[in-house]
């Protein structure tokens, strides 16, 4: 089976990985974020009644340790169940989880490189993506979804904290598989791409 190399990309910044995998691994994140939709815990944020979700749990696993496409797809696949079971529906909701894949994958590649300790790399990343949607998610849930400023207010306010929950829940996973290790022993990738048959 062939494998898909970094070359300098990356996409995927664990190295090599087989075509198969990759699409394994993000079906079953995606899988994993639309049924943490339905875990939560009830809270209140400037006195409006919300809960606590970790939809972006596996979509920051998948960017931090797959990169921005996969972190990306993760988003827009995972957050299905989350975009319809709110009243009314916010499709939107597919977008700014998206955003924040793609985003926090691509500054994780960018920001790694200034050999910083791996959080502090990774909540910077996760930051600097939650920094994108924000104008995205303030715009279109009061412009078109017609939600009260106050009400999304408390949702940024929410997304922060998951955010910077889901970064932390997910240094010690991304260790335990070795994805972020592999990163880090291999400064240079290959120059040249061989196909390998299993």
């Amino acid at each position: 089976m062939a494998k898909v190399h970094n070359k300098n990309t990356g996409f995927f910044p664990e190295g090599t990985i087989s075509k198969t995998r990759l699409i394994a691994l993000i079906t079953m994140l995606a899988a994993l974020s639309n049924v943490m939709t339905f875990v939560s815990m009830p809270i209140s944020i400037l006195g409006v009644a919300t809960r606590i979700h970790f939809t972006q749990l596996p979509v920051l696993t998948a960017a931090l340790g797959l990169g921005p496409l996969a972190g990306g797809l993760v988003g827009l696949i995972g957050a299905t169940s989350m975009a319809f079971s709110v009243m009314p529906p916010n499709p939107f909701i597919i977008l700014y989880n998206g955003l924040l894949g793609f985003f926090a994958g691509l500054f994780y590649i960018i920001f790694r490189r200034r050999r910083r300790h791996i959080l502090i790399v990774q909540l910077a990343a996760v930051l600097g993506a939650y920094i994108v949607q924000t104008p995205f998610v303030w715009t279109l849930n009061t412009q078109i979804i017609g939600i009260p400023a106050v009400v999304v207010q408390v949702i940024l306010i929410k997304l922060l904290f998951e955010d910077v929950a889901s970064t932390l829940i997910n240094h010690p996973i991304l260790y335990r598989i070795n994805l972020v290790e592999r990163v880090r022993r291999k400064t240079s990738p290959p120059k040249d791409t061989v196909p390998v048959k299993d």
